[in-house]
């Protein structure tokens, strides 16, 4: 009787639940079982209970340590422990619990080796870590990791790996640590982050500008050199001014357009963190860009973190609420405006995708290229597939083109795309079909100019590919599929929709805005070119030849088509073309 007075203060339990663990009530089934997984005392562990498969209790008595390899290849998907009471970690704690998504650890000093390797983790914060331990670092292979937060972290015990083969990795904020692997030798100076994706940010101690030899830390070097890592060395911890003025202009099924003044900050602000519900959602550049990736018809409260070109974070903005369109969109054309953040032309996509659906055409298309929007990013998505890999056949640009919502304008020197999609993949010598869509009728730079295509370097000189030199002195317009090819001089204005189609290996057909213009007969040899198809120049033997200088406005990848379906096609693009105003010819 004496310990239910001495724990209660007026019949309330002076216990409060402080730690939450998901997924593993079906294994850690009692508190004794629990102790052991977190090396304590059963007595410490009051209100014990199983919610579903997740559990939750009172940890008592002050600070704990996670032993080795406590929830190694565990189930767990959650650990929180909201008092900060678990101080050190010993290692591998969370190896390969591959279904952890969420930690809270605010206490912790001492991350171990390879504790958080292998799970399903998207931002790894760990606030008040000073140390991270182990030869093979702590947070490998983590496929889906974008963020790692490590404010304080000072001292680096790795000697081998880090952070390495997180193909998803944006951000590793590091402003403390100037040497990130202190036993590793320069032959290994790769490896805390091989594999990391190209372009993330580190946000790094000024130090580590001169911790190796009087040189740049050596893995950060390698990281810029290597993965065109962004590297700023943190010098100032101001925070930026709150953003006050938040509103919603504009509301589509799954997201919204905002509208702020960008607030006063000392080191520049370089992105805004979105929240919806107070759930983390995404970063946008500034005003007008568009929120994605939310429920139509549902309503929230969103609110924003400025965050400065040091990763200093404001405070949250205000909160202004929206809710949801409830349209009627198919569910392929509401993919790609996800993806691709192209909301605000939803309409006009849908009836893109709805179109080809209706007339027999959308499973006859390998990749669709609308190049909508106005920046890389919203061009590079391939309609059929909207994923942001080159397995997807996303766009991979290069050189100095430009990105606008009239489409993607070459150069003439530089400027093209590999579209990560192998000619012999799709096409074969009695099936293949290539479409473009030409805004400009510019003067070619030279005769050798292309704007889409492939070709083995050797003859036969087998070739898929679209040639609009208009104007030139010779090969004014080579349309080829395989080795059988058109050469034109009667085409003087390149503006409009092209298309190469072959339905048989001893005919070719080429096509102008709806209508059949000349048609080729021969003889097929040679092989089908192993090479990736590219848009704005030709894909000569594996390099890039005879850039466009073209404006390019959308470019489809296909079945050999008849002549109905082409004119299909061709009234489906220019309706396109014609509700986003773009159209020339």
């Amino acid at each position: 009787m004496g310990s239910l007075i001495q724990n209660t203060v007026f019949g309330k339990s002076r216990y409060k639940i402080n730690t939450y663990i998901g997924a593993v009530a079906d294994v850690v089934k009692t508190p004794e079982l629990l102790s052991t997984k977190l090396g304590i005392s059963v007595n410490r562990i009051k209100f014990f209970r199983i919610i579903g498969n997740n559990l939750e209790c009172s940890i008592i008595g002050g600070i704990y340590n996670f032993p080795h390899s406590s929830w190694l290849l565990s189930a767990i998907s959650y650990y929180i422990d909201n008092d900060g009471l678990a101080t050190n970690d010993t290692g591998r704690t969370f190896r390969s619990a591959t279904s952890l998504q969420k930690i809270k650890l605010n206490g912790l000093k001492t991350i171990g080796d390879e504790s958080l390797t292998n799970t399903s983790l998207i931002e790894i914060s760990l606030p008040n870590v000073t140390t991270l331990k182990g030869g093979f670092g702590s947070f490998r292979i983590n496929p889906y990791l974008k963020r790692v937060i490590l404010p304080e972290a000072t001292f680096s015990e790795w000697s081998y790996s880090g952070i390495d083969s997180c193909t998803s990795l944006e951000i590793v904020y590091i402003p403390k640590l100037a040497v990130l692997r202190s036993g590793g030798s320069a032959a290994l100076n790769n490896f805390v982050f091989s594999g990391s994706k190209y372009g993330f940010k580190i946000y790094a101690s000024p130090l580590a500008q001169t911790s190796y030899l009087g040189g740049v830390d050596k893995d950060i070097a390698w990281a810029i050199a290597n993965r065109g890592a962004i590297v700023r060395y943190v010098t100032d911890f101001t925070k930026p001014e709150n953003v006050t003025n938040l509103s919603v202009t504009s509301s589509y099924n799954t997201g919204f357009k905002l509208n702020f003044t960008p607030p006063n900050s000392v080191n520049g602000i370089d992105f805004y963190e979105v929240y919806a519900n107070g759930i983390y959602q995404h970063d946008i550049k500034g005003p007008n860009d568009i929120v994605a990736g939310l429920e139509k018809n549902t309503n929230y409260d969103i609110s924003i973190i400025a965050v400065d070109n040091f990763y200093n974070k404001s405070n949250f903005s205000n909160t202004t609420n929206v809710s949801t369109s409830n349209l009627d969109l198919d569910l392929d054309a509401q993919k790609f405006l996800d993806v691709s953040l192209n909301h605000d032309l939803g309409n006009i996509v849908n009836n893109l995708v709805t179109s080809l659906k209706n007339s027999g055409l959308w499973n006859k298309m390998y990749a669709i290229y609308p190049l909508i929007g106005n920046t890389p990013f919203q061009h590079k998505f391939n309609l059929k597939n909207p994923q942001d890999t080159n397995a997807a056949f996303r766009l991979v640009f290069n050189g100095s083109g430009n990105h606008s919502s009239n489409g993607y304008q070459t150069n003439g020197t530089n400027a093209y795309a590999n579209t990560n999609i192998i000619v012999n993949s799709i096409h074969t010598f009695s099936n293949a079909g290539l479409t473009m869509v030409c805004g400009t009728n510019n003067t070619p730079v030279t005769t050798n100019s292309f704007d889409l295509g492939a070709q083995k370097k050797s003859t036969p000189w087998e070739a898929y590919q679209i040639h609009l030199n208009h104007g030139a002195s010779k090969n004014n317009n080579i349309f080829v599929l395989g080795t059988i090819g058109i050469s034109k001089t009667a085409i003087n204005d390149a503006r409009g929709i092209h298309t190469v189609s072959k339905t048989t290996d001893t005919e070719v057909k080429y096509f102008k805005n709806k209508n059949l213009d000349t048609v080729a007969s021969g003889t097929q040899t040679g092989v089908i070119p192993p090479l990736n198809y590219y848009i704005g120049c030709l894909n000569n033997g594996g390099g890039p030849f005879g850039y466009s200088n073209q404006r390019i406005q959308f470019t489809a990848f296909h079945e050999g088509l008849t002549e109905s379906e082409v004119q299909t096609f061709h009234s489906i693009i220019d309706t396109f073309e014609n509700n986003l105003n773009r159209k020339t010819w």
